[in-house]
């Protein structure tokens, strides 16, 4: 199941510092839909520090590493269970509780 969030990693800045870190997202969230772009309009930041842009706020790292764990914080939501009330959640019939009324109730003695 694909979210709505957007990852954006700048081609130059892959082939500078953050390629390792695409490659660790890519191989842990692999329904994720993560691009590559020429130019992601960051000009600068690309040659000084690993980043990536998540929803359109850049995210840097004093290092790949630093980088990977601060997406990698910002997608735990993603393997975390469906909350019941969201509109991803969907009940088992068979997990619902069963609802005892008093017509059903009397039927029973």
């Amino acid at each position: 199941m694909s979210s709505s969030m957007s990852l954006v990693f700048c081609k130059k800045n892959l082939e500078l510092y953050s390629q390792s870190v695409y490659d660790a997202l890519k191989e842990a969230y692999p329904d994720e839909q993560i691009e590559i772009k020429d130019c992601v309009d960051m000009c600068g930041t690309c040659t000084d520090v690993p980043f990536a842009v998540r929803n359109n706020a850049l995210v840097g790292g004093r290092d790949p590493q630093g980088l990977y764990r601060k997406l990698e914080r910002g997608m735990s939501f993603l393997r975390a269970p469906v909350l019941p009330g969201t509109a991803s959640y969907r009940e088992e019939e068979s997990e619902r509780p069963q609802v005892v009324t008093a017509a059903s109730a009397s039927d029973g003695q």
